[in-house]
């Protein structure tokens, strides 16, 4: 059996954090680790109990995966490096880790002959899951790497990072203001402390299993479980007493009615305010 050639690593920044360096292989997989100084480059292969430090890019030589993680900011200066190092591109794969740039950014190191991904971790509460992009071979490996370590790859389209971007957006971050109000609304009836968020836990996890068994159809919710009537009138009480919530509940109505089905709808509401 051929043998595994080792990974290599080029590292900046914090990476005890790391997703993808916390994986159980990487110990037993990783070789050459490039940093800023050698003494860091080090302490980093210390902390992670694998590897060994280089001084030089060329030392990269021995892999075939290269994970790159950095800041942002610094990405560029060391694409920039690499490229000015004496390495034989052909055959290598550089992976740029937990970072929302896109592959395109690793075109210069594509240009000279290896093949370039991207790998950025999904929030999970179980198993490690990533996201990568960009072009075959180095998604190939860098999935095959991932597998090896029993964790989750989703491979998007190269250049659909974007999409991806705005759907972890819509799903993550812009519901946080909603689950507020909702907050908001549960503390004023007189829920609190772990009842109130448990609620709130199990409200959001029926909203996403009717979700993936297909209820996006009839959408609604409460809606669907009471008279026009009854609902019209327990949301203008709500804008008595509590305007605020009821401002969002109608905006959020009113969007929502030009963009799904329903089966029932309270249209008099919305339309109202």
């Amino acid at each position: 059996m051929k043998k595994r050639l080792p990974l290599g690593l080029v590292a900046e920044g914090n990476s005890t954090s790391s997703a993808i360096l916390r994986l159980p292989t990487v110990g037993a997989e990783l070789g050459p680790v490039k940093s800023v100084a050698v003494r860091v480059a080090r302490r980093l292969s210390n902390f992670l109990k694998a590897g060994y430090a280089i001084a030089t890019y060329e030392e990269l030589q021995v892999a075939r995966l290269i994970l790159l993680r950095a800041p942002d900011i610094a990405v560029p200066r060391l694409i920039e490096e690499l490229c000015g190092a004496e390495l034989m591109f052909k055959d290598m794969s550089f992976v740029l880790c937990e970072s929302w740039l896109s592959s395109d950014v690793l075109l210069p190191l594509a240009e000279r002959g290896a093949t370039v991904a991207t790998a950025v971790s999904v929030p999970s509460s179980g198993e490690k899951w990533f996201v990568i992009e960009g072009q075959l071979s180095a998604v190939r490996q860098v999935r095959r790497f991932m597998e090896r370590n029993n964790a989750r790859a989703f491979e998007i389209r190269p250049g659909t990072k974007p999409l991806y971007f705005a759907a972890a957006l819509l799903a993550t971050a812009l519901p946080l203001p909603l689950f507020f109000d909702a907050q908001q609304a549960l503390r004023a009836s007189g829920i609190t402390g772990n009842q109130l968020y448990g609620l709130l836990d199990e409200l959001a996890k029926d909203m996403f299993r009717s979700f993936v068994n297909g209820a996006r159809i009839t959408w609604g919710g409460p809606l669907t479980e009471c008279s026009e009537e009854t609902a019209n009138s327990y949301l203008s009480l709500v804008q008595g007493s509590h305007p605020q919530i009821a401002e969002t509940v109608a905006k959020q109505l009113a969007w929502a009615r030009g963009k799904l089905p329903k089966q029932r709808y309270t249209a008099e509401f919305s339309e109202q305010h």
